[in-house]
């Protein structure tokens, strides 16, 4: 069974927990574990808040959530300024540094993470397929 849903969002930092706490009711619905589906919820915000507060978005950011028979699939799409370094940093940093937490943490989350750049639209995909049920 797939299932879809799209939510276009303003890029402000008001709308980046309502997509989470809508992802993770997306995720409740379709039979999802709670800690997958939390999981997820934190790997949304935190890339939300990379994309609207970092990222130098003034346009909508559209959020596309999929669920396939053994995974959710996540692509969120804005046009602010892209990533300078792909793969970015897998670990996490000293706990004396005060950034550089994001990407662990949503790597963390899930279980593959693909990035591109066309026509000036940045496409960040994140995969969860451990512990999803095929409900």
């Amino acid at each position: 069974m797939h299932q879809a849903i799209q939510l276009t969002i303003s890029s402000e930092a008001s709308n980046i927990n309502l997509v989470g706490v809508t992802i993770r009711a997306l995720c409740f619905a379709t039979g999802i574990s709670p800690v997958d589906a939390a999981r997820i919820e934190l790997g949304i915000v935190e890339a939300l808040n990379n994309i609207i507060l970092h990222g130098g978005v003034n346009a909508p950011v559209t959020v596309s959530w999929q669920r396939a028979p053994q995974s959710i699939s996540i692509e969120i799409e804005d046009r602010g300024r892209p990533l300078l370094h792909w793969p970015p940093r897998s670990e996490f940093p000293e706990p004396f540094e005060e950034s550089g937490r994001g990407w662990p943490l949503i790597a963390a989350c899930f279980d593959r993470i693909d990035y591109r750049v066309e026509a000036s639209r940045n496409t960040l995909v994140l995969v969860k397929s451990r512990g999803v049920d095929s409900t």
